[in-house]
């Protein structure tokens, strides 16, 4: 059996683990499901590394870190990596370049500088997850993986 310190009661522990407990507000108590989510819910603190569908690709935006099969990717520039994570959390919508410049990376800039960042990330990144980068010709890019198509 697993024991933490905890608050007495459910939701009381619930509670001050979501705004910080502090000593002598807890007693030992046995672990359960409640208690464990919110135990787990701050420790990540919306940290949790984003994945795909199939668990061959995570990305975690706090310490900038791509594994995709196992191997980690940390070449990318900050433009690359927030454009891979804005297309990966967007999958599979498409998005025009204007899109990509104000939601991504919200600024101004010259449309071609996307195309030159995803020409980029495509050459920076495996061929399997770099195909997964695609083009619509007239709209604009996506993010497909291979469960969407």
């Amino acid at each position: 059996m697993l024991q933490l310190l905890l608050p007495a009661s459910v939701v009381t522990g619930i509670y001050s683990f979501s705004v910080g407990a502090r000593k002598g507000e807890a007693a030992v108590r046995p672990l359960n499901r409640e208690h464990l989510s919110a135990l787990l819910a701050d420790i990540l603190k919306g940290k949790a590394p984003l994945s795909n569908a199939e668990g061959d690709l995570s990305i975690c935006t706090e310490s900038h870190m791509i594994r995709f099969g196992g191997e980690v990717i940390d070449n990318l520039t900050g433009r690359e990596f927030a454009l891979l994570v804005f297309l990966v959390n967007e999958s599979p919508r498409i998005f025009s370049r204007a899109e990509i410049i104000s939601r991504a990376w919200k600024t101004a800039a010259v449309e071609n500088l996307v195309d030159t960042h995803i020409y980029n990330l495509r050459r920076k990144l495996p061929a399997a997850l770099s195909a997964r980068l695609q083009s619509v010709p007239g709209r604009g890019f996506r993010y497909l993986s291979p469960g969407a198509r």
